[in-house]
Protein backbone atom coordinates (compact mmCIF):
# COMPACT_ATOMS: atom_id res chain seq x y z
CA UNK A 1 0.00 0.00 0.00
CA UNK A 2 1.56 3.05 -1.42
CA UNK A 3 1.33 6.47 0.98
CA UNK A 4 -1.55 8.12 -1.70
CA UNK A 5 -4.10 5.37 -0.41
CA UNK A 6 -2.87 5.73 2.80
CA UNK A 7 -3.48 9.07 3.20
CA UNK A 8 -6.89 8.72 1.18
CA UNK A 9 -7.92 6.18 3.68
CA UNK A 10 -6.51 8.29 6.72
CA UNK A 11 -8.76 11.17 5.49
CA UNK A 12 -11.53 9.46 4.84
CA UNK A 13 -11.75 7.50 7.86
CA UNK A 14 -11.30 10.83 9.94
CA UNK A 15 -14.16 12.11 7.95
CA UNK A 16 -16.79 9.64 8.83
CA UNK A 17 -15.32 9.48 12.22
CA UNK A 18 -16.07 13.39 12.39
CA UNK A 19 -19.61 13.28 11.40
CA UNK A 20 -20.50 10.40 13.71
CA UNK A 21 -19.13 12.44 16.58
CA UNK A 22 -21.37 15.62 15.29
CA UNK A 23 -24.68 13.21 14.14
CA UNK A 24 -24.06 12.25 17.84
CA UNK A 25 -23.67 15.65 19.20
CA UNK A 26 -26.57 17.58 17.31
CA UNK A 27 -29.00 14.76 17.54
CA UNK A 28 -32.44 17.12 18.67
CA UNK A 29 -33.36 15.77 21.67
CA UNK A 30 -37.43 15.01 22.42
CA UNK A 31 -38.99 17.50 24.29
CA UNK A 32 -39.48 16.99 27.96
CA UNK A 33 -43.47 16.69 28.55
CA UNK A 34 -45.31 16.20 31.58
CA UNK A 35 -46.93 12.76 31.99
CA UNK A 36 -50.52 12.43 30.50
CA UNK A 37 -49.94 15.32 27.87
CA UNK A 38 -52.67 15.21 25.27
CA UNK A 39 -50.06 16.57 22.80
CA UNK A 40 -47.00 14.48 24.25
CA UNK A 41 -45.73 11.50 21.64
CA UNK A 42 -43.99 10.37 24.71
CA UNK A 43 -44.52 6.69 26.29
CA UNK A 44 -46.52 8.40 29.21
CA UNK A 45 -48.25 11.17 26.81
CA UNK A 46 -51.77 10.35 25.42
CA UNK A 47 -51.54 11.95 22.34
CA UNK A 48 -52.63 8.82 19.98
CA UNK A 49 -55.96 8.78 21.78
CA UNK A 50 -56.22 12.58 21.70
CA UNK A 51 -55.49 12.61 17.40
CA UNK A 52 -58.30 9.62 16.96
CA UNK A 53 -60.65 11.41 19.53
CA UNK A 54 -60.32 14.84 17.70
CA UNK A 55 -61.34 12.46 14.14
CA UNK A 56 -64.24 11.43 16.05
CA UNK A 57 -65.66 14.36 17.80
CA UNK A 58 -66.85 17.39 16.14
CA UNK A 59 -64.93 19.37 18.12
CA UNK A 60 -62.02 18.73 20.35
CA UNK A 61 -60.18 21.28 22.45
CA UNK A 62 -57.96 22.32 24.84
CA UNK A 63 -58.55 23.62 28.42
CA UNK A 64 -55.92 25.92 30.09
CA UNK A 65 -57.96 27.57 32.19
CA UNK A 66 -59.13 27.15 36.13
CA UNK A 67 -62.18 25.56 36.29
CA UNK A 68 -64.21 28.94 37.50
CA UNK A 69 -64.03 29.77 33.80
CA UNK A 70 -65.39 26.69 32.17
CA UNK A 71 -67.81 27.75 29.18
CA UNK A 72 -71.54 28.16 29.42
CA UNK A 73 -74.02 25.66 27.89
CA UNK A 74 -74.65 22.37 27.67
CA UNK A 75 -74.12 18.89 26.32
CA UNK A 76 -70.35 19.40 27.21
CA UNK A 77 -67.59 16.69 27.83
CA UNK A 78 -64.37 17.39 30.05
CA UNK A 79 -61.88 15.02 30.32
CA UNK A 80 -59.19 15.17 33.60
CA UNK A 81 -56.24 13.01 33.17
CA UNK A 82 -54.78 12.25 36.43
CA UNK A 83 -54.86 16.03 37.63
CA UNK A 84 -52.47 17.67 40.51
CA UNK A 85 -55.07 17.24 43.66
CA UNK A 86 -58.29 19.18 42.76
CA UNK A 87 -58.79 21.67 45.54
CA UNK A 88 -62.04 21.72 47.67
CA UNK A 89 -63.28 24.90 45.18
CA UNK A 90 -61.99 23.23 41.91
CA UNK A 91 -64.28 20.36 42.88
CA UNK A 92 -67.29 22.68 43.82
CA UNK A 93 -66.57 24.59 40.34
CA UNK A 94 -66.80 21.65 38.08
CA UNK A 95 -69.93 19.76 40.11
CA UNK A 96 -71.59 23.45 39.41
CA UNK A 97 -70.94 23.27 35.95
CA UNK A 98 -71.76 19.20 35.41
CA UNK A 99 -74.89 20.07 37.30
CA UNK A 100 -76.29 22.66 33.95
CA UNK A 101 -76.15 19.48 31.94
CA UNK A 102 -72.61 18.43 30.83
CA UNK A 103 -70.47 15.35 31.74
CA UNK A 104 -67.28 15.35 33.49
CA UNK A 105 -64.46 12.38 33.05
CA UNK A 106 -61.80 11.29 35.64
CA UNK A 107 -58.80 9.61 35.05
CA UNK A 108 -57.10 9.01 38.78
CA UNK A 109 -55.15 6.13 40.07
CA UNK A 110 -55.32 7.69 43.30
CA UNK A 111 -58.63 9.63 43.08
CA UNK A 112 -59.79 12.43 45.22
CA UNK A 113 -62.56 12.73 47.93
CA UNK A 114 -65.86 12.89 45.13
CA UNK A 115 -68.00 11.28 48.43
CA UNK A 116 -70.66 13.63 47.77
CA UNK A 117 -71.40 12.33 44.68
CA UNK A 118 -71.28 8.60 46.17
CA UNK A 119 -67.80 8.02 44.15
CA UNK A 120 -66.17 6.81 47.22
CA UNK A 121 -62.65 4.33 46.73
CA UNK A 122 -61.13 1.89 49.05
CA UNK A 123 -57.45 1.18 49.08
CA UNK A 124 -56.53 -2.40 48.66
CA UNK A 125 -53.06 -2.68 49.94
CA UNK A 126 -52.43 -6.38 49.05
CA UNK A 127 -53.72 -5.97 45.49
CA UNK A 128 -51.16 -7.63 43.01
CA UNK A 129 -51.71 -6.00 39.47
CA UNK A 130 -51.69 -8.96 36.41
CA UNK A 131 -54.22 -9.41 33.53
CA UNK A 132 -57.82 -10.05 34.51
CA UNK A 133 -61.00 -10.40 32.45
CA UNK A 134 -62.74 -6.56 32.44
CA UNK A 135 -66.36 -6.44 32.56
CA UNK A 136 -67.68 -3.24 30.19
CA UNK A 137 -71.84 -1.97 30.35
CA UNK A 138 -71.01 -0.89 26.65
CA UNK A 139 -69.30 -4.40 25.48
CA UNK A 140 -71.21 -7.78 25.64
CA UNK A 141 -68.29 -9.80 26.36
CA UNK A 142 -66.13 -7.11 28.20
CA UNK A 143 -62.11 -7.85 27.59
CA UNK A 144 -59.16 -8.27 29.18
CA UNK A 145 -57.00 -5.76 30.70
CA UNK A 146 -53.96 -4.90 33.69
CA UNK A 147 -55.38 -2.60 36.12
CA UNK A 148 -52.18 -0.88 38.21
CA UNK A 149 -54.59 0.80 40.53
CA UNK A 150 -54.96 -0.67 43.97
CA UNK A 151 -58.16 1.63 44.50
CA UNK A 152 -61.47 0.18 43.78
CA UNK A 153 -64.70 2.35 44.21
CA UNK A 154 -66.81 0.94 46.58
CA UNK A 155 -70.77 -0.20 45.08
CA UNK A 156 -73.21 2.28 46.04
CA UNK A 157 -77.06 2.06 44.53
CA UNK A 158 -76.63 6.00 43.58
CA UNK A 159 -73.34 4.90 41.32
CA UNK A 160 -73.27 3.01 37.81
CA UNK A 161 -70.65 0.75 37.44
CA UNK A 162 -68.79 1.47 34.02
CA UNK A 163 -65.34 -1.09 34.37
CA UNK A 164 -65.12 -4.07 36.82
CA UNK A 165 -63.02 -6.96 37.33
CA UNK A 166 -62.75 -9.92 39.79
CA UNK A 167 -61.21 -7.47 42.45
CA UNK A 168 -64.21 -4.40 42.38
CA UNK A 169 -65.48 -1.56 40.07
CA UNK A 170 -62.49 -0.10 38.06
CA UNK A 171 -65.09 2.82 36.94
CA UNK A 172 -68.14 3.91 37.54
CA UNK A 173 -70.84 6.91 36.92
CA UNK A 174 -72.52 9.21 39.26
CA UNK A 175 -75.69 11.44 38.18
CA UNK A 176 -75.07 14.92 39.25
CA UNK A 177 -78.02 17.03 38.76
CA UNK A 178 -78.67 16.92 34.38
CA UNK A 179 -74.90 15.97 33.71
CA UNK A 180 -72.93 13.14 35.45
CA UNK A 181 -69.67 12.26 36.77
CA UNK A 182 -67.35 9.46 35.33
CA UNK A 183 -64.59 8.41 37.70
CA UNK A 184 -61.76 5.73 35.71
CA UNK A 185 -59.03 4.64 37.87
CA UNK A 186 -57.32 3.21 35.00
CA UNK A 187 -55.49 6.51 33.39
CA UNK A 188 -52.52 4.64 32.46
CA UNK A 189 -55.08 2.77 29.96
CA UNK A 190 -54.60 5.95 28.07
CA UNK A 191 -51.04 6.16 27.63
CA UNK A 192 -49.28 5.66 24.02
CA UNK A 193 -47.34 2.51 26.02
CA UNK A 194 -50.40 1.02 27.23
CA UNK A 195 -53.05 1.68 24.50
CA UNK A 196 -52.61 -0.81 22.65
CA UNK A 197 -51.74 -3.62 24.92
CA UNK A 198 -54.05 -6.64 26.04
CA UNK A 199 -58.31 -4.91 25.16
CA UNK A 200 -57.50 -1.29 26.80
CA UNK A 201 -58.55 0.61 23.77
CA UNK A 202 -61.95 -1.08 23.50
CA UNK A 203 -62.63 -1.20 26.92
CA UNK A 204 -62.31 2.80 27.41
CA UNK A 205 -62.84 4.17 23.78
CA UNK A 206 -66.87 3.91 23.89
CA UNK A 207 -67.05 5.75 27.03
CA UNK A 208 -64.95 8.75 25.53
CA UNK A 209 -67.16 9.02 22.01
CA UNK A 210 -70.75 9.98 23.09
CA UNK A 211 -72.77 12.37 20.96
CA UNK A 212 -71.50 15.71 22.81
CA UNK A 213 -71.07 19.17 20.83
CA UNK A 214 -67.46 19.77 22.61
CA UNK A 215 -65.17 17.62 24.49
CA UNK A 216 -62.45 19.75 26.05
CA UNK A 217 -58.81 18.09 27.92
CA UNK A 218 -57.93 19.33 30.36
CA UNK A 219 -54.19 20.34 30.35
CA UNK A 220 -54.33 23.41 33.51
CA UNK A 221 -53.36 20.91 35.96
CA UNK A 222 -50.67 19.75 33.81
CA UNK A 223 -49.14 22.62 34.08
CA UNK A 224 -50.36 24.54 30.94
CA UNK A 225 -51.88 27.36 32.15
CA UNK A 226 -53.76 30.35 30.61
CA UNK A 227 -54.59 33.22 32.93
CA UNK A 228 -57.50 35.00 32.12
CA UNK A 229 -56.99 38.66 31.27
CA UNK A 230 -58.75 41.84 33.68
CA UNK A 231 -61.44 41.90 30.92
CA UNK A 232 -62.55 37.97 31.68
CA UNK A 233 -64.49 39.08 34.62
CA UNK A 234 -66.37 41.20 32.49
CA UNK A 235 -69.98 39.82 30.23
CA UNK A 236 -69.12 39.96 26.30
CA UNK A 237 -71.77 42.51 25.28
CA UNK A 238 -70.58 44.96 28.01
CA UNK A 239 -66.52 45.09 26.83
CA UNK A 240 -67.94 45.40 22.92
CA UNK A 241 -70.62 48.30 24.33
CA UNK A 242 -67.41 50.12 25.90
CA UNK A 243 -65.03 49.77 23.61
CA UNK A 244 -67.10 51.10 20.52
CA UNK A 245 -68.09 54.24 23.23
CA UNK A 246 -64.15 54.76 23.43
CA UNK A 247 -63.64 54.30 19.72
CA UNK A 248 -66.80 57.25 19.29
CA UNK A 249 -65.02 59.10 22.23
CA UNK A 250 -61.71 58.64 20.20
CA UNK A 251 -62.99 60.28 16.74
CA UNK A 252 -64.85 62.69 18.44
CA UNK A 253 -62.14 64.08 20.18
CA UNK A 254 -59.71 63.91 16.96
CA UNK A 255 -62.71 65.69 14.80
CA UNK A 256 -62.80 68.71 17.53
CA UNK A 257 -59.01 68.78 18.08
CA UNK A 258 -57.49 68.72 13.94
CA UNK A 259 -56.88 71.66 12.29
CA UNK A 260 -57.23 71.93 8.68
CA UNK A 261 -54.31 73.68 6.56
CA UNK A 262 -51.40 75.11 7.63
CA UNK A 263 -50.73 76.20 10.91
CA UNK A 264 -49.23 79.53 11.92
CA UNK A 265 -47.62 80.74 15.60
CA UNK A 266 -48.51 83.94 16.70
CA UNK A 267 -46.17 86.39 17.25
CA UNK A 268 -47.45 87.64 20.63
CA UNK A 269 -47.28 83.92 21.41
CA UNK A 270 -43.43 84.12 20.58
CA UNK A 271 -42.94 87.21 22.52
CA UNK A 272 -44.40 86.30 25.82
CA UNK A 273 -43.24 82.55 25.69
CA UNK A 274 -39.84 83.96 27.54
CA UNK A 275 -42.18 85.51 30.52
CA UNK A 276 -44.45 82.55 31.08
CA UNK A 277 -42.06 79.97 31.50
CA UNK A 278 -39.93 82.01 33.83
CA UNK A 279 -43.60 82.67 35.90
CA UNK A 280 -44.28 79.00 35.36
CA UNK A 281 -41.25 77.80 36.63
CA UNK A 282 -41.34 80.36 39.93
CA UNK A 283 -45.04 78.97 40.32
CA UNK A 284 -43.68 75.24 40.40
CA UNK A 285 -40.78 76.24 43.32
CA UNK A 286 -43.61 78.20 45.00
CA UNK A 287 -46.07 75.25 45.18
CA UNK A 288 -42.97 73.04 46.62
CA UNK A 289 -41.83 75.58 49.17
CA UNK A 290 -38.37 75.51 47.68
CA UNK A 291 -37.57 78.95 48.65
CA UNK A 292 -34.29 77.79 49.87
CA UNK A 293 -33.70 75.93 47.00
CA UNK A 294 -34.29 79.09 44.71
CA UNK A 295 -32.18 81.13 46.83
CA UNK A 296 -29.47 78.84 46.02
CA UNK A 297 -29.86 79.49 42.00
CA UNK A 298 -30.16 83.17 42.91
CA UNK A 299 -26.22 82.92 44.78
CA UNK A 300 -24.95 80.78 41.94
CA UNK A 301 -25.89 83.33 39.43
CA UNK A 302 -24.02 86.22 41.49
CA UNK A 303 -20.88 83.77 42.08
CA UNK A 304 -20.58 83.56 38.49
CA UNK A 305 -20.86 87.11 37.83
CA UNK A 306 -18.25 87.77 40.24
CA UNK A 307 -16.05 85.29 38.40
CA UNK A 308 -16.65 87.05 35.18
CA UNK A 309 -16.74 90.77 36.19
CA UNK A 310 -13.92 90.30 38.80
CA UNK A 311 -11.99 86.84 38.27
CA UNK A 312 -13.34 85.40 41.62
CA UNK A 313 -13.45 81.85 41.79
CA UNK A 314 -16.32 80.39 43.44
CA UNK A 315 -14.82 79.56 46.72
CA UNK A 316 -13.41 83.11 47.46
CA UNK A 317 -14.47 84.11 50.48
CA UNK A 318 -16.70 86.71 51.49
CA UNK A 319 -14.54 89.23 53.12
CA UNK A 320 -12.25 89.08 50.19
CA UNK A 321 -15.19 89.91 47.69
CA UNK A 322 -16.47 92.69 49.89
CA UNK A 323 -12.44 93.77 50.10
CA UNK A 324 -12.52 93.36 46.17
CA UNK A 325 -15.75 95.69 45.89
CA UNK A 326 -14.44 98.50 47.84
CA UNK A 327 -11.50 98.60 44.85
CA UNK A 328 -14.63 98.91 42.76
CA UNK A 329 -17.20 100.69 43.84
CA UNK A 330 -18.21 102.43 46.30
CA UNK A 331 -18.17 102.40 50.06
CA UNK A 332 -22.62 102.36 50.10
CA UNK A 333 -22.65 99.60 47.64
CA UNK A 334 -19.91 97.61 48.98
CA UNK A 335 -21.94 97.50 51.97
CA UNK A 336 -24.83 96.33 49.85
CA UNK A 337 -23.41 93.56 48.80
CA UNK A 338 -21.77 92.82 51.87
CA UNK A 339 -25.28 92.71 53.35
CA UNK A 340 -26.33 90.70 50.59
CA UNK A 341 -24.12 87.71 51.39
CA UNK A 342 -24.48 88.37 55.17
CA UNK A 343 -27.91 86.94 54.45
CA UNK A 344 -27.38 84.28 51.92
CA UNK A 345 -24.94 82.71 55.02
CA UNK A 346 -28.09 83.46 57.21
CA UNK A 347 -30.53 81.56 54.89
CA UNK A 348 -27.91 78.62 54.39
CA UNK A 349 -28.17 78.34 58.36
CA UNK A 350 -31.58 78.83 58.70
CA UNK A 351 -34.73 75.93 58.68
CA UNK A 352 -37.77 77.37 58.18
CA UNK A 353 -36.53 79.98 55.29
CA UNK A 354 -39.65 81.31 54.32
CA UNK A 355 -40.82 83.09 50.92
CA UNK A 356 -41.35 86.21 52.03
CA UNK A 357 -37.66 86.22 52.90
CA UNK A 358 -37.18 85.26 49.60
CA UNK A 359 -38.98 87.73 48.26
CA UNK A 360 -36.77 90.56 50.16
CA UNK A 361 -33.61 88.86 49.54
CA UNK A 362 -34.06 89.06 46.02
CA UNK A 363 -34.91 92.22 45.53
CA UNK A 364 -31.38 93.19 47.42
CA UNK A 365 -29.54 90.56 44.80
CA UNK A 366 -31.47 92.16 41.99
CA UNK A 367 -29.76 95.64 42.56
CA UNK A 368 -26.22 93.90 43.12
CA UNK A 369 -26.53 91.98 40.30
CA UNK A 370 -27.48 94.79 37.63
CA UNK A 371 -24.60 97.12 39.03
CA UNK A 372 -22.79 94.26 38.63
CA UNK A 373 -23.54 93.47 34.74
CA UNK A 374 -22.66 97.23 34.39
CA UNK A 375 -19.21 96.64 35.07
Amino acid sequence: MNSAIRFRLVAGGTVLLFLAVGLLLLRPAHPAYPAYVSFSPNPNGTKAVAELLGHEQAALREWRKPTGYLPEGTNQALILIEPYRLQETEQEELLAWVEKGNDLLVFQTEPDDWSDIHLEADYLPEYQAQPRHVDSVLLESGGTGEADASWRLAASEEIEPLLSDQVGILAGRAQVGTGSVSLFLVPDWLTNSRIQQHQHFELIWPYLVQDWSVVWIDEYHHGYQERPGILAIYPDWLVVTLTQLALALLFWIWWQGKRFGPVYTRREWIVRRGDETLLAIASWYEKRRLAKEALHIREAHLRQLLFERWGLHLGTTDYEIVRTARNHWTEQEAVMLSTALGRLEAAKKDRDYTPKRLVQDSRLLDEVTKRLEKE
